[in-house]
């Protein structure tokens, strides 16, 4: 086999077979490949190269990424298990710390807006929150249209980014409604506080005005409350597909 492949010379190191032009006398595992040794000695990267190559890496990282079994492996890797109270330590730590320095929320929170609005931070669909119910529900969707493209997704419109629960092909989204978070209409009243100071009202405003500009923008939107898939799974997974 050796021959075969003209591999009659052996690695001056660890033996191995290398073939016959090999200059250095050693393998790919113990040549010199400092200094003049390197192939690459004396040369630059362009930069359309060092775009490419930068460019290559993020999309292969980015696909990688999408493998749940990748992902947990490297979180695996690389997460170390935080003690118990770290989490309270830590979050008292920040607070002071902002009380000692009021003046940089402000500024943090200015400078945080306009990376946003400045489209210089993308979004990490694996980072957004989800709920179980959610999660289940965009499940069932994926099993029963394995040939849709069924995903979590981010869409940008005018500088602004959405987070769709569930993006089905290009333009079909489902919104899966908290009753908490999003004051389900059959369980608060308008002027009701729910959360952060805001009032039912002010919630179903801010949604009408998010859904109304996906809509203007061709998306096709419909929306599941959480009590309503609770009380009956099987009628929402069936109202979907009849959608589909």
């Amino acid at each position: 086999m050796d021959s075969h492949y003209n591999l009659k010379k052996r690695c001056k190191t660890c033996n191995q077979p290398i073939l016959n032009k090999n200059k250095t006398g050693f393998c790919n595992v113990h040549r010199d490949r400092t200094g003049k040794n390197n192939p690459f000695y004396g040369h630059t990267h362009s930069k359309e190269s060092l775009e490419r190559s930068k460019k290559n890496r993020s999309d292969a990282t980015k696909k990688l990424w999408q493998n749940p079994e990748y992902r947990r492996k490297v979180i695996k890797a690389v997460s170390k298990p935080r003690r118990d109270g770290f989490k309270k330590e830590q979050s008292e730590r920040i607070t002071r710390w902002y009380q000692d320095n009021p003046s940089q929320r402000k500024i943090r929170s200015r400078a945080m807006k306009k990376s946003w609005v400045d489209g210089r931070i993308e979004p990490n669909i694996n980072s957004i929150n989800e709920s179980k119910m959610e999660r289940e529900l965009r499940n069932k969707i994926i099993e029963l249209f394995p040939n849709r493209n069924v995903r979590k997704s981010t869409i940008r419109i005018d500088e602004r980014w959405f987070y769709p629960d569930i993006r089905i092909d290009k333009n079909i989204i489902i919104e899966f409604y908290g009753d908490y978070w999003h004051a389900n209409p059959k369980m608060f009243k308008a002027e009701d506080i729910v959360h952060h100071n805001l009032t039912a009202k002010q919630i179903w405003d801010n949604d009408k005005k998010r859904i109304n500009i996906l809509k203007n923008n061709g998306f096709n939107v419909s929306i599941i409350w959480q009590k309503e898939y609770l009380n009956n799974k099987n009628k929402v997974v069936k109202q979907i597909i009849n959608n589909l």
